[in-house]
């Protein structure tokens, strides 16, 4: 019989604390940087609902200044209110 491997899955929760970690380290992040270091799609697509839930979650603050540009994402000192740009 063939033998299939079945790849662990990222759980949202999990990229969540990765990309928090990462961005309290790094102060300043490229979402490029961040996703950047893994090729399957599904982790790209993870980590991108991580950073929206930090956003909703107030956790970070994320600027995009071009259409279709990078995303900067950066700690909020402040935790009390999502901020959008």
């Amino acid at each position: 019989l063939p033998e299939v491997r079945v790849q662990p899955l990222v759980t949202i929760e999990e990229m969540m604390d990765r990309l928090a970690k990462r961005v309290q380290n790094a102060l300043t992040l490229s979402f490029k940087e961040f996703a950047g270091q893994t090729r399957e799609k599904i982790e790209i697509i993870v980590s991108f609902l991580a950073l929206l839930e930090l956003l909703k979650q107030g956790a970070v603050v994320a600027e995009q200044y071009d259409r279709y540009g990078d995303i900067r994402i950066r700690h909020n000192a402040s935790t009390s209110v999502p901020r959008y740009t």
